[in-house]
């Protein structure tokens, strides 16, 4: 079917808009800003460009979803507007319903005193003008069930890789990936602005694929592209338009977030894995987490630090004596993901045992940045892994001893993006250190409804 001809509008200016994860810093996210599409403009008096889509190369996730919407973001949000809006599309496309997320409580749950341990920032930063990255978004609402909704999937994704991303956006919903917004130039084709960087010096900002169109004319952009072909973006710097950007401007960061309405509550103990750490024992690790929660386990939820990696789900009484359940799995992509129970088991003190072909994902240790501190805690008896035929408390003294500790890349290799000039060197290294002292195992138990 092909797609109507879109319609040129007077010059008008955008740069201003483009500086990076610019805002009002009202800490309000009110649903009377929020606009519900770039459809309602009247461009019928203008004149047309002479080009229409091709239906087998175009997809645009807006013209099948009736709910999802493009709001202005407040202040320097941007990463939370774009997870927003891959978990909103997500939503939509698994249940049918609106997603009603405030971002002003996501702030806060990644980056407010309101718990025991994760992300705290220092008081004398603005929590609304730091940034983010999607790694704490998953880290922090994997972890919690509001209002019947639970972060069930972050899959990281190769930002060069065209068509995992498009694949991703087709079957799961919006994928959020960093862009350069202030070395860029901006134009229009008809109602949509358009952005084209050659090279990013800087990923300063988030937005949200929700389509592509392969064909779309190199010579639409305000420099000629060296290719055809655009992403068609949801952009929280602009209110109630999408963008296209060029293929020929590359992006970091790509990160699809899905929800669901499946679950009851999430045990958990660990932090998030936003450091990338995992521990080994041998060819294989077997960890664990014991849970004292009567209930239906329906779903097991654990991080992967690589490509891919196959896994043996077993639950076990608390002491590892029997066991109860047992379930092959394969995680197909690094990232948070959940395995969902073939048959759901009723529990109450239980173990859930997780074997790792690969390596076993944990929390870090403390470290404490200029800008924030990653803190982490654990108790006896909460997280264990098997080492030497026997299974080890992970606060035994000698852990290490046991296990080797390493990391993957983590969210400030490469260009930091967000946090670039509030981390230091050492705060680098810190992060990147493969010897550290581990906490718990990041195994969550998800109940079902």
């Amino acid at each position: 079917m092909k797609k109507r001809i879109l319609s040129a509008l007077t010059a008008i200016c955008l740069a201003a808009s483009m500086t990076a994860c610019a805002g009002s810093s009202s800490q309000t996210d009110s649903s009377s800003a929020e606009s519900s599409s770039a459809a309602d403009s009247s461009p019928e008096a203008a004149p047309k460009y002479d080009y229409v889509h091709g239906a087998d190369v175009y997809y645009n996730l807006a013209e099948e979803l009736k709910l999802f919407k493009t709001p202005m973001q407040q202040a320097g949000t941007c990463w939370l507007y774009a997870a927003r809006a891959s978990m909103q599309t997500s939503c939509e496309k698994a249940t049918g319903k609106e997603l009603k997320m405030e971002i002003y409580d996501m702030l806060e749950a990644i980056y407010g005193e309101g718990k025991q341990e994760g992300l705290f920032v220092n008081s004398s930063i603005d929590k609304l003008d730091l940034g983010g990255y999607q790694q704490f978004v998953a880290d922090r609402l994997s972890a919690e069930c509001k209002d019947g909704i639970t972060l069930d999937s972050s899959m990281m994704i190769d930002p060069t890789d065209r068509e995992t991303i498009k694949n991703a956006v087709r079957t799961r919903g919006g994928v959020t990936v960093g862009i350069d917004s202030r070395n860029c130039e901006v134009g229009m084709f008809g109602t949509y602005p358009t952005l084209i960087y050659k090279q990013a010096k800087i990923y300063d900002h988030a937005v949200t694929v929700i389509g592509w169109d392969d064909h779309f004319p190199k010579e639409y952009f305000k420099t000629p592209a060296e290719q055809d072909g655009a992403w068609i973006v949801y952009n929280s710097n602009l209110g109630g338009t999408y963008q296209y950007i060029s293929y020929s401007s590359p992006l970091e960061y790509a990160i699809s977030h899905t929800v669901s309405d499946k679950y009851s509550q999430v045990q958990s103990y660990d932090a998030g894995n936003v450091m990338g750490s995992y521990v080994k024992t041998g060819d294989s690790t077997k960890a664990a987490n014991v849970f004292h929660k009567k209930g239906k386990l329906a779903a097991v939820g654990t991080f992967n630090n690589f490509d891919k990696q196959d896994i043996k789900i077993e639950i076990m009484s608390a002491d590892f004596k029997n066991t109860l359940y047992t379930q092959d799995a394969s995680l197909g992509y690094q990232g948070y993901q959940t395995v969902e129970l073939t048959k759901p088991v009723d529990v109450e003190n239980y173990a859930v045992v997780i074997t790792y072909s690969k390596g076993a994902p944990v929390e870090g240790e403390t470290i404490g940045f200029a800008v924030a501190s990653y803190k982490t805690s654990i108790e006896k008896g909460q997280s264990f892994v098997f080492a030497d035929g026997k299974w080890k408390d992970m606060t035994d003294s000698d852990i290490n001893k046991v296990i080797k500790t390493d990391k993957v890349r983590s969210f400030i290799d490469g260009d930091c993006g967000a946090w670039k000039k509030f981390l230091t060197s050492s705060d680098i290294e810190a992060i990147k250190n493969p010897d550290f002292a581990p906490g718990n195992a990041c195994i969550k138990a998800l109940y079902a409804k």
